[in-house]
């Protein structure tokens, strides 16, 4: 059996790797390096090649003073997200397959309302709001294409995030649209339309 290849942050062995809203808190350990040879950071996914992403690293000399880091970087995360849910005033119980139309291979999904499976999501994210994206582009989002890479927009924030086309359970099915949903299209349209450049030569009537 082939040993799994070691997960490293720089010259640092990943020891803990906690996801918590859209981030990963890492410790990890460099027996090497004699000066701080604990590390804890953030990790996140959210990028063109879905890759680790390594950011705010700061090394201790103590475990112990380590993991108090680690642990006070998890508090801080769950209180954001207990900010932003409190933010939201509608209830949104997750999207099941039932709601939905299936996506077929030929779908093109670019400028469309299509919904993310819920176990793609992290629990904390699984509901409709989280679930509901507007999708803006990537090779995964033509119809019959080999790629996987999809880049939408939460339709409830405007928040943008990579998917795999896989990962997308289907259209959500109008009878089963909420009303937060309609009005949040609707807005996204109004102002597409304003931003989109006129022809030259062309110009509103006065009325």
């Amino acid at each position: 059996m082939m040993e799994q290849e070691k997960r490293m942050a720089d010259n640092y062995e990943v020891y803990h790797a906690l996801p918590i809203g859209r981030v990963e808190v890492i410790l990890g350990i460099d027996m090497t390096n004699t000066d701080k040879p604990y590390l804890v950071c953030y990790c996140d996914q959210n990028n063109l090649f879905g890759l680790d992403q390594y950011y705010g690293a700061e090394g201790y000399a103590d475990y112990l003073v380590a993991m108090q880091e680690f642990t006070k970087l998890l508090q801080w995360e769950v209180e954001k997200l207990q900010t932003e849910r409190s933010a939201v005033v509608e209830p949104m119980p997750y999207i099941q397959p039932a709601q939905c139309l299936p996506i077929k291979s030929e779908d093109d999904l670019i400028g469309r309302i299509v919904v993310v499976r819920p176990d793609r999501l992290r629990p904390e994210f699984r509901t409709a709001d989280n679930q509901l994206v507007w999708v803006t582009g990537g090779f995964g989002a033509s119809g019959n294409s080999r790629g996987r890479a999809v880049y939408a927009e939460t339709l409830y924030t405007g928040d943008e995030y990579r998917y795999n086309r896989e990962g997308l359970m289907g259209f959500l099915k109008p009878e089963h649209t909420p009303a937060w949903a309609v009005e949040k299209l609707a807005q996204r349209q109004v102002e597409q339309a304003q931003t989109k450049p006129r022809p030259r030569g062309e110009r509103g009537e006065s009325r």
